[in-house]
């Protein structure tokens, strides 16, 4: 078998400094509420309240909220790489004229 290649790690953007992921950061926020309240609901046996309706359903609002944030911020990362080599590369031609 061979070595399996090596991931680039990908820095993302903190959600403060991405102006369309603050929508999503308060829908996070609400969904976490909404999570503690169920589980204080259900009560403490972890179990019973793990595979409780209610409670999945809370965590899945968790689950996709966080995903449609980290999509975000990779989005913006994307976005933001590509104009960075473009902007040092213009310097670089200036002065060679």
């Amino acid at each position: 078998m061979g070595k399996p290649k090596d991931k680039v790690k990908v820095t993302l953007p903190k959600p403060e400094d991405v102006a369309l992921a603050k929508p999503l950061v308060e829908k996070l926020a609400r969904a976490k509420a909404r999570l503690g309240k169920v589980r204080t609901a259900l009560g403490t046996d972890d179990k019973a309240s793990a595979s409780h309706p209610r409670h999945r359903t809370a965590r899945k609002r968790v689950k996709r909220a966080q995903r449609r944030l980290r999509e975000r911020l990779k989005y913006e990362a994307a976005r933001a790489k590509p104009a960075a080599p473009a902007a040092a590369e213009a310097p670089a031609a200036a002065p060679a004229s």
